[in-house]
Protein backbone atom coordinates (compact mmCIF):
# COMPACT_ATOMS: atom_id res chain seq x y z
CA UNK A 1 0.00 0.00 0.00
CA UNK A 2 0.89 3.57 -0.95
CA UNK A 3 1.44 5.87 1.56
CA UNK A 4 2.10 9.20 -0.79
CA UNK A 5 2.88 9.51 -4.45
CA UNK A 6 4.05 11.77 -6.81
CA UNK A 7 2.88 12.39 -10.29
CA UNK A 8 4.71 14.52 -13.21
CA UNK A 9 3.87 14.41 -16.64
CA UNK A 10 5.97 12.43 -19.10
CA UNK A 11 7.68 13.67 -22.09
CA UNK A 12 9.22 11.03 -24.12
CA UNK A 13 11.66 13.68 -26.29
CA UNK A 14 13.33 15.03 -22.61
CA UNK A 15 13.09 11.81 -20.26
CA UNK A 16 16.04 10.38 -19.70
CA UNK A 17 16.45 6.77 -20.29
CA UNK A 18 16.62 5.32 -17.02
CA UNK A 19 12.97 7.37 -16.68
CA UNK A 20 11.70 6.16 -19.91
CA UNK A 21 13.10 2.44 -19.38
CA UNK A 22 11.58 2.55 -15.50
CA UNK A 23 7.90 3.44 -17.32
CA UNK A 24 8.13 1.22 -19.75
CA UNK A 25 9.05 -1.66 -17.37
CA UNK A 26 6.01 -0.87 -15.48
CA UNK A 27 3.30 -0.36 -18.31
CA UNK A 28 4.63 -3.79 -19.74
CA UNK A 29 4.38 -5.59 -16.36
CA UNK A 30 0.45 -4.06 -16.54
CA UNK A 31 -0.08 -4.98 -20.41
CA UNK A 32 1.03 -8.64 -19.61
CA UNK A 33 -1.00 -9.22 -16.68
CA UNK A 34 -4.24 -7.93 -19.00
CA UNK A 35 -2.91 -9.81 -22.17
CA UNK A 36 -0.46 -12.66 -21.33
CA UNK A 37 -0.36 -13.98 -24.91
CA UNK A 38 0.34 -10.98 -26.76
CA UNK A 39 3.97 -10.00 -27.83
CA UNK A 40 5.94 -7.79 -26.06
CA UNK A 41 7.39 -4.64 -27.59
CA UNK A 42 10.80 -3.92 -26.92
CA UNK A 43 12.27 -0.95 -25.05
CA UNK A 44 13.80 0.63 -27.82
CA UNK A 45 10.52 0.11 -30.57
CA UNK A 46 8.24 1.77 -27.61
CA UNK A 47 10.41 5.10 -27.79
CA UNK A 48 10.66 5.17 -31.33
CA UNK A 49 6.96 4.79 -31.57
CA UNK A 50 6.39 7.67 -28.94
CA UNK A 51 9.07 9.67 -30.50
CA UNK A 52 7.48 9.35 -33.93
CA UNK A 53 4.01 10.21 -34.38
CA UNK A 54 2.17 11.27 -36.50
CA UNK A 55 1.61 15.32 -36.75
CA UNK A 56 -2.31 15.17 -35.80
CA UNK A 57 -1.54 12.56 -33.17
CA UNK A 58 -0.64 14.40 -29.99
CA UNK A 59 -0.90 12.28 -26.87
CA UNK A 60 -0.21 13.38 -23.23
CA UNK A 61 1.02 11.24 -20.73
CA UNK A 62 1.88 10.90 -16.91
CA UNK A 63 4.25 8.72 -14.59
CA UNK A 64 3.23 8.19 -10.93
CA UNK A 65 5.75 7.57 -8.52
CA UNK A 66 6.66 6.34 -5.00
CA UNK A 67 7.26 9.59 -2.42
CA UNK A 68 11.23 9.00 -3.12
CA UNK A 69 10.53 9.24 -7.17
CA UNK A 70 12.23 5.57 -7.56
CA UNK A 71 9.74 3.58 -8.76
CA UNK A 72 6.63 4.36 -10.78
CA UNK A 73 3.93 2.87 -9.94
CA UNK A 74 1.46 3.98 -12.20
CA UNK A 75 0.62 5.60 -15.40
CA UNK A 76 -1.74 7.36 -17.78
CA UNK A 77 -2.51 8.56 -20.72
CA UNK A 78 -4.91 11.05 -23.06
CA UNK A 79 -4.91 10.10 -26.79
CA UNK A 80 -5.42 13.63 -28.60
CA UNK A 81 -6.22 13.10 -32.21
CA UNK A 82 -6.57 16.73 -34.18
CA UNK A 83 -8.72 15.84 -37.65
CA UNK A 84 -11.97 16.45 -38.93
CA UNK A 85 -14.75 15.57 -36.56
CA UNK A 86 -15.15 14.05 -32.16
CA UNK A 87 -13.06 16.87 -31.69
CA UNK A 88 -14.91 16.84 -28.31
CA UNK A 89 -14.21 13.20 -27.41
CA UNK A 90 -10.73 11.80 -26.25
CA UNK A 91 -9.80 8.44 -24.74
CA UNK A 92 -7.65 7.44 -22.08
CA UNK A 93 -6.12 4.75 -20.32
CA UNK A 94 -4.97 4.19 -16.71
CA UNK A 95 -2.46 1.40 -14.99
CA UNK A 96 -1.54 0.90 -11.45
CA UNK A 97 0.90 -1.82 -10.03
CA UNK A 98 -1.15 -4.21 -8.31
CA UNK A 99 0.61 -3.65 -4.70
CA UNK A 100 -0.69 -0.38 -5.07
CA UNK A 101 -4.33 -0.22 -6.24
CA UNK A 102 -7.14 0.99 -4.23
CA UNK A 103 -4.97 3.89 -2.84
CA UNK A 104 -6.35 6.76 -4.86
CA UNK A 105 -3.72 6.62 -7.16
CA UNK A 106 -5.76 5.99 -10.63
CA UNK A 107 -8.19 8.40 -9.03
CA UNK A 108 -5.25 10.85 -8.93
CA UNK A 109 -4.53 9.92 -12.35
CA UNK A 110 -7.36 10.22 -13.49
CA UNK A 111 -7.69 13.90 -12.15
CA UNK A 112 -4.81 15.17 -13.80
CA UNK A 113 -5.90 13.44 -16.85
CA UNK A 114 -9.63 14.95 -16.71
CA UNK A 115 -7.63 18.59 -16.31
CA UNK A 116 -5.64 17.90 -19.24
CA UNK A 117 -9.29 16.72 -21.01
CA UNK A 118 -10.42 20.33 -20.41
CA UNK A 119 -8.16 22.18 -21.54
CA UNK A 120 -8.34 20.84 -24.77
CA UNK A 121 -12.24 21.51 -24.78
CA UNK A 122 -12.31 17.36 -24.92
CA UNK A 123 -15.97 17.07 -23.15
CA UNK A 124 -16.23 13.10 -23.90
CA UNK A 125 -13.87 10.60 -22.04
CA UNK A 126 -13.83 7.27 -22.88
CA UNK A 127 -11.72 4.42 -21.78
CA UNK A 128 -11.50 0.51 -22.42
CA UNK A 129 -11.30 -2.26 -19.66
CA UNK A 130 -10.93 -6.35 -19.41
CA UNK A 131 -14.48 -7.43 -18.75
CA UNK A 132 -15.03 -8.41 -15.27
CA UNK A 133 -11.47 -6.80 -13.91
CA UNK A 134 -10.21 -4.30 -11.47
CA UNK A 135 -10.44 -1.69 -14.41
CA UNK A 136 -14.45 -2.31 -14.41
CA UNK A 137 -14.78 -1.54 -10.86
CA UNK A 138 -12.89 1.54 -10.98
CA UNK A 139 -14.68 2.89 -14.37
CA UNK A 140 -18.16 2.22 -12.64
CA UNK A 141 -17.12 3.80 -9.27
CA UNK A 142 -16.01 6.98 -11.19
CA UNK A 143 -18.69 7.20 -13.34
CA UNK A 144 -18.32 5.77 -16.36
CA UNK A 145 -20.91 4.20 -18.29
CA UNK A 146 -20.78 1.04 -20.15
CA UNK A 147 -21.50 1.74 -24.03
CA UNK A 148 -20.08 -1.10 -25.85
CA UNK A 149 -18.30 -4.86 -25.15
CA UNK A 150 -15.74 -6.11 -27.79
CA UNK A 151 -14.20 -9.84 -28.46
CA UNK A 152 -10.51 -10.76 -28.67
CA UNK A 153 -10.70 -13.65 -30.90
CA UNK A 154 -7.33 -15.42 -31.70
CA UNK A 155 -7.04 -17.61 -34.49
CA UNK A 156 -4.33 -20.50 -34.29
CA UNK A 157 -2.66 -20.84 -37.97
CA UNK A 158 -2.40 -24.93 -38.06
CA UNK A 159 -5.67 -25.38 -37.32
CA UNK A 160 -7.40 -23.48 -40.31
CA UNK A 161 -9.02 -25.47 -43.26
CA UNK A 162 -7.73 -25.10 -45.94
CA UNK A 163 -9.90 -27.03 -48.14
CA UNK A 164 -12.70 -24.55 -46.67
CA UNK A 165 -10.57 -21.37 -47.62
CA UNK A 166 -9.88 -22.94 -51.15
CA UNK A 167 -13.98 -23.81 -51.55
CA UNK A 168 -14.88 -19.44 -50.55
CA UNK A 169 -12.55 -18.54 -53.01
CA UNK A 170 -13.75 -21.13 -55.68
CA UNK A 171 -17.31 -20.35 -54.70
CA UNK A 172 -17.00 -16.57 -55.26
CA UNK A 173 -16.37 -17.33 -59.16
CA UNK A 174 -20.27 -18.03 -58.97
CA UNK A 175 -21.27 -15.24 -56.73
CA UNK A 176 -19.22 -12.69 -57.27
CA UNK A 177 -18.71 -12.74 -61.03
CA UNK A 178 -18.38 -9.04 -61.72
CA UNK A 179 -15.45 -8.45 -59.40
CA UNK A 180 -11.75 -8.61 -59.48
CA UNK A 181 -8.75 -8.93 -56.78
CA UNK A 182 -6.68 -6.01 -56.38
CA UNK A 183 -3.73 -6.39 -53.62
CA UNK A 184 -0.64 -4.29 -52.44
CA UNK A 185 1.66 -4.71 -49.81
CA UNK A 186 3.12 -2.00 -47.52
CA UNK A 187 2.76 1.28 -49.23
CA UNK A 188 -0.82 1.96 -50.89
CA UNK A 189 -0.19 2.72 -54.74
CA UNK A 190 -0.55 6.26 -55.67
CA UNK A 191 -3.08 5.68 -58.07
CA UNK A 192 -5.35 3.92 -55.57
CA UNK A 193 -4.74 6.16 -52.81
CA UNK A 194 -8.14 8.25 -52.69
CA UNK A 195 -10.53 5.25 -53.81
CA UNK A 196 -8.58 3.13 -50.81
CA UNK A 197 -9.32 5.99 -48.55
CA UNK A 198 -12.80 6.64 -49.41
CA UNK A 199 -13.09 2.57 -49.08
CA UNK A 200 -11.95 2.63 -45.77
CA UNK A 201 -14.96 5.09 -44.59
CA UNK A 202 -16.89 1.66 -44.70
CA UNK A 203 -16.19 0.97 -41.57
CA UNK A 204 -18.42 3.85 -39.93
CA UNK A 205 -21.25 1.16 -40.52
CA UNK A 206 -19.40 -1.28 -38.18
CA UNK A 207 -21.62 -1.76 -35.40
CA UNK A 208 -20.78 0.96 -32.43
CA UNK A 209 -23.51 0.02 -29.76
CA UNK A 210 -23.99 2.70 -27.24
CA UNK A 211 -20.54 4.40 -27.87
CA UNK A 212 -21.22 8.28 -28.49
CA UNK A 213 -19.19 9.36 -31.32
CA UNK A 214 -19.42 10.87 -34.71
CA UNK A 215 -18.53 9.37 -37.71
CA UNK A 216 -14.53 8.96 -38.40
CA UNK A 217 -13.25 10.76 -41.56
CA UNK A 218 -9.81 9.93 -43.36
CA UNK A 219 -7.98 11.89 -45.53
CA UNK A 220 -5.19 10.90 -48.47
CA UNK A 221 -2.85 12.94 -46.56
CA UNK A 222 -3.41 11.43 -42.88
CA UNK A 223 -3.48 8.31 -44.09
CA UNK A 224 -0.20 8.37 -46.11
CA UNK A 225 1.33 9.90 -43.68
CA UNK A 226 0.65 7.48 -40.59
CA UNK A 227 1.81 4.85 -43.11
CA UNK A 228 5.12 6.38 -43.50
CA UNK A 229 5.29 6.26 -40.20
CA UNK A 230 4.36 3.13 -39.18
CA UNK A 231 6.66 1.75 -42.39
CA UNK A 232 9.60 3.55 -41.33
CA UNK A 233 8.95 1.56 -37.85
CA UNK A 234 9.60 -1.86 -39.60
CA UNK A 235 6.31 -2.54 -39.44
CA UNK A 236 4.19 -4.37 -42.50
CA UNK A 237 1.02 -4.98 -44.15
CA UNK A 238 -1.08 -7.00 -46.84
CA UNK A 239 -4.18 -5.65 -47.89
CA UNK A 240 -6.32 -7.42 -50.58
CA UNK A 241 -9.11 -5.33 -51.91
CA UNK A 242 -12.44 -6.48 -54.51
CA UNK A 243 -13.39 -4.31 -56.94
CA UNK A 244 -16.30 -4.15 -59.42
CA UNK A 245 -14.97 -4.73 -62.81
CA UNK A 246 -17.84 -2.85 -64.32
CA UNK A 247 -17.69 0.50 -62.58
CA UNK A 248 -14.26 0.17 -60.89
CA UNK A 249 -15.56 1.28 -57.05
CA UNK A 250 -14.09 -0.41 -54.91
CA UNK A 251 -16.15 -2.75 -52.65
CA UNK A 252 -14.31 -3.97 -49.76
CA UNK A 253 -11.23 -4.90 -48.44
CA UNK A 254 -9.11 -7.14 -45.60
CA UNK A 255 -5.92 -6.75 -44.23
CA UNK A 256 -3.07 -7.91 -42.61
CA UNK A 257 -0.68 -6.50 -39.82
CA UNK A 258 2.94 -7.36 -38.66
CA UNK A 259 5.46 -6.05 -36.47
CA UNK A 260 8.86 -6.21 -36.47
CA UNK A 261 9.19 -7.72 -32.67
CA UNK A 262 6.94 -10.69 -33.71
CA UNK A 263 6.94 -13.10 -35.85
CA UNK A 264 4.23 -15.59 -34.71
CA UNK A 265 1.30 -13.66 -34.07
CA UNK A 266 0.04 -11.43 -36.56
CA UNK A 267 -3.36 -8.92 -36.74
CA UNK A 268 -6.09 -9.05 -38.42
CA UNK A 269 -7.27 -5.42 -39.23
CA UNK A 270 -10.49 -4.66 -40.71
CA UNK A 271 -12.48 -6.41 -43.19
CA UNK A 272 -15.66 -4.35 -44.73
CA UNK A 273 -17.55 -4.34 -47.62
CA UNK A 274 -20.01 -1.57 -48.90
CA UNK A 275 -23.52 -2.16 -48.21
CA UNK A 276 -24.72 -2.21 -52.01
CA UNK A 277 -22.05 -5.05 -52.89
CA UNK A 278 -23.04 -7.17 -49.18
CA UNK A 279 -24.39 -10.74 -49.57
CA UNK A 280 -22.24 -12.07 -52.51
CA UNK A 281 -19.71 -13.36 -50.37
CA UNK A 282 -17.11 -11.12 -50.83
CA UNK A 283 -16.16 -10.99 -46.94
CA UNK A 284 -15.07 -14.70 -47.10
CA UNK A 285 -13.49 -14.63 -50.71
CA UNK A 286 -11.12 -11.49 -49.16
CA UNK A 287 -10.23 -12.98 -45.95
CA UNK A 288 -9.42 -16.41 -47.39
CA UNK A 289 -6.92 -15.07 -50.31
CA UNK A 290 -5.27 -13.61 -47.53
CA UNK A 291 -5.25 -16.07 -45.08
CA UNK A 292 -3.90 -18.81 -47.81
CA UNK A 293 -1.15 -16.51 -48.51
CA UNK A 294 -0.15 -16.25 -44.97
CA UNK A 295 -0.22 -20.15 -44.76
CA UNK A 296 2.47 -19.83 -47.63
CA UNK A 297 4.76 -17.11 -47.14
CA UNK A 298 4.54 -16.63 -43.11
CA UNK A 299 4.60 -19.93 -42.05
CA UNK A 300 6.19 -18.61 -38.68
CA UNK A 301 3.16 -17.03 -38.00
CA UNK A 302 1.12 -19.28 -35.83
CA UNK A 303 -1.45 -16.93 -34.46
CA UNK A 304 -4.10 -14.17 -35.39
CA UNK A 305 -5.62 -11.53 -33.35
CA UNK A 306 -8.59 -9.79 -33.77
CA UNK A 307 -10.96 -7.42 -32.79
CA UNK A 308 -15.11 -7.25 -33.26
CA UNK A 309 -18.14 -5.87 -31.30
CA UNK A 310 -19.93 -8.89 -30.08
CA UNK A 311 -22.58 -6.84 -31.68
CA UNK A 312 -21.42 -7.45 -35.15
CA UNK A 313 -22.90 -10.78 -36.06
CA UNK A 314 -22.04 -11.01 -39.28
CA UNK A 315 -18.12 -10.55 -39.45
CA UNK A 316 -18.42 -12.77 -36.28
CA UNK A 317 -19.96 -15.32 -37.92
CA UNK A 318 -17.42 -15.92 -40.56
CA UNK A 319 -14.18 -15.65 -37.72
CA UNK A 320 -15.96 -18.18 -35.97
CA UNK A 321 -16.52 -20.20 -39.04
CA UNK A 322 -12.23 -19.83 -39.74
CA UNK A 323 -11.54 -20.83 -36.23
CA UNK A 324 -11.43 -17.72 -34.42
CA UNK A 325 -11.38 -18.30 -30.70
CA UNK A 326 -12.58 -16.08 -27.87
CA UNK A 327 -9.90 -15.02 -25.43
CA UNK A 328 -11.48 -12.18 -23.53
CA UNK A 329 -13.72 -9.64 -23.60
CA UNK A 330 -13.19 -5.59 -23.37
CA UNK A 331 -15.56 -3.03 -22.11
CA UNK A 332 -15.43 0.17 -23.39
CA UNK A 333 -16.70 3.23 -21.42
CA UNK A 334 -17.87 6.46 -22.05
CA UNK A 335 -18.34 9.89 -19.46
CA UNK A 336 -18.83 13.64 -19.53
CA UNK A 337 -15.07 15.40 -18.86
CA UNK A 338 -16.97 17.04 -15.95
CA UNK A 339 -18.55 13.84 -14.58
CA UNK A 340 -15.57 12.21 -14.26
CA UNK A 341 -13.61 15.50 -13.11
CA UNK A 342 -16.08 15.74 -9.87
CA UNK A 343 -16.13 12.38 -9.13
CA UNK A 344 -11.95 12.32 -8.95
CA UNK A 345 -12.21 15.53 -6.44
CA UNK A 346 -14.73 13.90 -4.83
CA UNK A 347 -12.93 10.77 -4.66
CA UNK A 348 -9.78 12.66 -3.17
CA UNK A 349 -11.70 14.57 -0.40
CA UNK A 350 -10.98 17.72 -2.71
Amino acid sequence: MADAHVIEEYDPTTASEPESRARYQLVTAIDQELEPESPVMPFEKVVEWMLDRPSFHRPKYWTAWDAGRTTPIGYAYLDLEYVDTNRHLAWLGIGVRPEDRRSRIGTALLQVVTEAAAADGRTMLGTGSLDGSAGDRFCEAVGFEKKATERKSRLTVAGLDRGMLEGWVAKAGERATGYELVAFDNRCPDDLLDAFVDLKLVTNTAPRDDLEMDDWIETPERYREAEEKALAQGNSSWRVIARHRDTGELAGFTEFFFAPHSEDVAWQGWTAVRSEHRDRGLGRWLKAVNCLRLMDERPAVRYVDTWNAFSNGPMLGINIEMGFELLRGYNEWQAPTDRLASAAKERLGG
